[in-house]
C-alpha cells in the first residue's frame, strides 16, 4: 500500500544562453517548490530534472537527463548547477526536453506524476520569432503529440514561462495535459496550486488505503456498498475512486 503516497515530478528546464537573465530566478522558484513539497510528510517524493537546449546546428546539447533520486539535496543541487549556454535562433528544443522526461525517467508504477516546464523560448514550429526550423522540430514532435505521450505516461505537466513568447505554446502544453500555466512573477502561485494540488491527492490517504483494503478483498463491491462499509458519503467515495484509478492503483 505504501504506493499511495508516491509522488513522481520532473523539472524540465531551457538551459540555453537567453537564460541567462532569469536562470536564478527560475532556480529560486523550482528550489521553493522542493522545499514547499517536502513540507508534507505524508508524501514519498522524488525528483528529476531535464535540461534542454537546441537542435544542431544551434547547439549540439538537445537535452540531458537527470535520473529520479529521493535526495532532495541532491535535487536541490543539480538545480542549482544548472548553467546557461549555447543556443542560437529563438525557439529552443523544448519538445525533445517535455519527450525525454516522459520516456527516459523512470516513473514509479502508481505514483502521482508531474512536469514542471520552464522556459522563456517556445518550441520550433510553433511560430516564434527567429525560427531556424520554422516547418516543425527537427525531431518531429509537435503540441499535440507531446501531449499525447504525456498523457499516455499519466503525466501532468505545468508550465512556468519567463517571457510572454511562451504563453501560447507553454499554455497549450499544459492545459492539454490538465495542468495550468504560469507567467514570470507568479512562481508563488505555482507553489500555492501544487499545494492545493497535493492536498486533494493526498489529504485522504487513511481514508483512500481503508477503500483500497475493501476493494482488494471483494472487487464486486460498488459506490453504495463501499459508502456504506467505510461509513463515509457517496461523493467521498466517488471522489476517492477516482483519485486511485486515475493511478491505476484499482487494477492491481
Amino acid at each position: 500500500m505504501n504506493e499511495i503516497n508516491t509522488l513522481d515530478m520532473a523539472f524540465v528546464v531551457d538551459t540555453t544562453g537567453s537564460m541567462g537573465s532569469f536562470i536564478q530566478a527560475a532556480q529560486r522558484q523550482m528550489i521553493a517548490m522542493i522545499e514547499a513539497l517536502a513540507q508534507s510528510n505524508s508524501v514519498e517524493l522524488q525528483l528529476g530534472v531535464v535540461e534542454y537546449r537546441d537542435h544542431p546546428p544551434q547547439d549540439r546539447l538537445v537535452s540531458r537527463v537527470y535520473p529520479f533520486t529521493t535526495d532532495l539535496r541532491a535535487a536541490q543541487t543539480t538545480i542549482a548547477r544548472l548553467k546557461p549556454d549555447g543556443g542560437g535562433d529563438g525557439p529552443e528544443s523544448v519538445f525533445d526536453g517535455l519527450v525525454a522526461a516522459c520516456r527516459e525517467l523512470t516513473w514509479r508504477p502508481h505514483a502521482r506524476r508531474l512536469t514542471i516546464l520552464v522556459g522563456d523560448a517556445p518550441p520550433h514550429g510553433v511560430g516564434g520569432g527567429g525560427d531556424a526550423f520554422p516547418k516543425g522540430c527537427p525531431c518531429g514532435e509537435t503540441i499535440e503529440s507531446v501531449t499525447a505521450t504525456a498523457e499516455r505516461a499519466r503525466i501532468t505537466i505545468y508550465a512556468l514561462g519567463l517571457t510572454g513568447a511562451v504563453r501560447d505554446s507553454f499554455g497549450r502544453l499544459s492545459r492539454g495535459t490538465g495542468g495550468e500555466y504560469f507567467d514570470v512573477g507568479q512562481g508563488n502561485a505555482a507553489i500555492e496550486r501544487l499545494q492545493t494540488l497535493l492536498k486533494t491527492e493526498f489529504g485522504q490517504l487513511t481514508f483512500d488505503r481503508h477503500l483500497l483494503e475493501l476493494r482488494s478483498t471483494d472487487r464486486s463491491l460498488g459506490i453504495d456498498a463501499l459508502a456504506e462499509r467505510l461509513t463515509s458519503s457517496r461523493p467521498a467515495v466517488a471522489s476517492a475512486l477516482s483519485r486511485l484509478g486515475a493511478r491505476g492503483l484499482l487494477s492491481r
